[in-house]
């Protein structure tokens, strides 16, 4: 019996973490609060649009229909103010309610919405919350780097401005959580830190309590990165968690506290059950309880499921294995009532009557829940799959767009500049056509005075005048229409540019994948020349279609040569500063680079280890005596 051990827990911690991840700190007001303010008559309706964002925060936990009308309520407001900054933070709002209910084609799209818009307008704080949903949309499609890059860009702001304080925490929170999976101790504890001392800041109970939460987990995973484990962190984690539960209880009318409180409460108990449970077994049945109450009345999925795998695991250090299928007993009725559940939790439960069955030699109960189990992994890797497929479709349009709102901005600048220069050349021709007139003007009166009998010379002078002053205008009109055709000739330059550098990509990528062909038939045919059979004659057929197939080597060079007219000095400059040492296979693999291939990938075309590859990328380093700070990548990319 002492060698039975319940799998739940194992996946536990995991789950502690994405607890850590999903739940957001709340807006400094209470609900009651901001329900208030909106119906103030005198409020200007810029915030109540503000005002009415935060409410959406506050709702998207509890009432996802209210959080996102919410939302859009502000959305209509900034609309009919005609303010793209506020309709920038209301998209971000809407994206965040996207995110929570896991929708992310509409997160991704609201994302990108409230990130044109506030570029548009040039608001540092519209920027702000943008780059907040941006940050979250690249978390979502697994760009960490991206990730942590928008993240700190939108802080920024909160913090030097002393602003959203939920955000604020909630953000320092998440970056710890990322370089905890990272095992980065230092900047883990650096980020949630910071969260906790902004907590405190904010005098928001509820916020203090979540960072209390927050630093309590980081105690834990310092004191499990230490051998011995440290018990003295582990007893000021236990603290903290106690001081975030007091809150919790005695604040229950402010905020958003629900989940907040569940993820405690779990992680409070995980903290009892898995290192004091020999010191302090009572408060490992007391917060058992505690959590089995607050779990329960909360009823979300992922923490009734780290629930019963925390009551497992007490049952299991008990050996009390009548109580252990009671718990999983109870974990079958739930998952069935919820179909919807990922197949992971079933694929759990069945492994966990497999080790039952095989602890009791029940072989017809465990081949049972062996084929369950089968399904349900087979079940959790097809999902699995479909979502990495997703997920790489999101991304590769996630990357669409920002190019295209990158070069929408480039071209609103290059508008911009455009309407300031001819609003320069229009006064400039208004206060030249001005001074020409007076100097007309001044020179009639002079002819005038002076005499009439120099009536006849007047005139011919104004005729004179006339004339100069026509080809003047000329002159100018003449320049204008210059400076016209030089844009327009550059403007061209830059547009035939950008054709073909893509027709130089295309034909390289076209000339690697039919050297990559020829490479495979050429195997097949040499392996085709060994083999011994009856079937000769069938073989002699395919043989044939190789040789047909390989007919496609002119096509090749022809391609070949397109790409050494289009970019004809590519490959004799590398060759060059390689001093004629570059082989075949090298220009290969700098083909693949200049394609924006990473090794890994390269490896994986070319079915060689990835570590080989490595070593060609040093050894062409080499041969083109490229300092060791060189990168490779950023030096093929130049060469033109």
């Amino acid at each position: 019996m002492s060698n039975f051990k319940i799998s739940f827990p194992n996946y536990f911690f995991i789950i502690t973490l994405f607890f850590l991840i999903i739940s957001p700190s709340n807006a400094q007001k209470s609900r009651v609060e901001l329900l208030q303010l909106i119906q103030q008559k005198d409020l200007s309706l810029d915030k109540k649009g503000d005002y009415l964002c935060e409410l959406s925060t506050y709702y998207k936990k509890i009432d996802t229909i209210k959080a996102y009308a919410y939302a859009n309520q502000a959305l209509k407001i900034a609309e009919q103010l005609n303010l793209k900054a506020k309709q920038a933070i209301a998209y971000e709002s809407i994206s965040d309610v996207a995110r929570f209910l896991d929708n992310i084609p509409k997160q991704i799209k609201f994302a990108d919405s409230s990130f044109l818009l506030a570029t548009q307008s040039n608001n540092e704080e519209a920027m702000a919350y943008a780059n907040y949903a941006i940050a979250y949309k690249y978390e979502t499609i697994g760009d960490q780097e991206k990730y942590i890059y928008y993240m700190l860009k939108s802080l920024s702001y909160f913090e030097k401005h002393k602003i959203r304080y939920d955000k604020l925490v909630n953000g320092y929170e998440n970056l710890g959580s990322v370089f905890s999976g990272k095992n980065d101790i230092k900047v883990y504890e650096k980020y949630t830190k910071k969260a906790l001392q902004l907590s405190y800041e904010s005098k928001n109970q509820i916020i203090i309590a979540n960072a209390l939460t927050s630093w309590a987990l980081f105690l834990v995973s310092s004191a499990e990165h230490k051998t011995p484990v440290d018990l003295k962190l582990l007893h000021s984690a236990e603290i903290d968690f106690l001081k975030a539960i007091k809150i919790f209880e005695t604040d229950k009318d402010k905020g958003n506290a629900n989940l907040s409180y569940g993820r405690t409460c779990l992680n409070l108990t995980f903290l009892y059950l898995y290192h004091f449970f020999d010191t302090q077994k009572s408060k490992t049945v007391e917060y058992l309880k505690k959590t089995e109450e607050v779990c329960l009345k909360l009823n979300n999925p992922m923490q009734l499921m780290v629930m019963y795998g925390q009551q497992a695991q007490f049952y299991t250090n008990m050996n009390d294995i009548s109580n252990i299928e009671k718990v999983l007993k109870k974990i079958e009725v739930y998952i069935n009532k919820n179909k919807n559940l990922n197949p992971k939790y079933f694929g759990l439960l069945y492994k966990n009557y497999m080790d039952l069955a095989e602890l009791k030699n029940d072989f017809p109960a465990y081949r049972k829940y062996f084929k369950l189990y089968d399904k349900a992994v087979e079940a959790m890797v097809d999902k699995e799959n479909k979502a990495k497929e997703y997920n790489a479709s999101i991304r590769f349009e996630t990357e669409k767009k920002s190019q295209e709102i990158k070069l929408l901005t480039e071209n609103l600048e290059f508008k911009k500049k455009i309407n300031y220069l001819y609003v320069i050349l229009l006064v400039l021709g208004f206060f030249s056509l001005m001074f020409m007139f007076r100097s007309y003007h001044f020179r009639q009166r002079s002819f005038i005075k002076t005499n009439l009998l120099l009536q006849k010379a007047t005139d011919e002078a104004n005729l004179l005048s006339k004339i100069k002053e026509e080809e003047a205008m000329i002159a100018m009109l003449e320049s204008e229409l210059s400076e016209k055709k030089l844009q327009i000739a550059i403007q061209e330059k830059k547009i035939n540019e950008q054709q073909t550098i893509k027709l130089q990509k295309e034909l390289m990528t076209n000339n690697l994948q039919l050297e990559k062909k020829n490479e495979v038939l050429k195997d097949i045919q040499n392996k085709l020349h060994f083999i011994k059979s009856e079937k000769s004659s069938e073989i002699k057929t395919i043989s044939k279609t190789i040789d047909k197939s390989m007919e496609i080597d002119e096509e090749f060079e022809l391609l070949k040569t397109s790409l050494e007219n289009a970019n004809p000095i590519f490959f004799s400059t590398l060759q060059e500063k390689a001093s004629g040492t570059l082989t075949k296979l090298d220009f290969k693999y700098c083909g693949y680079i200049k394609l924006g291939m990473s090794t890994k990938e390269i490896a994986n075309h070319m079915n060689i280890e990835t570590q080989s590859m490595r070593m060609a990328r040093y050894r062409i380093k080499q041969k083109l005596n490229l300092d060791r700070e060189v990168d490779l990548d950023a030096y093929i990319e130049t060469v033109q």
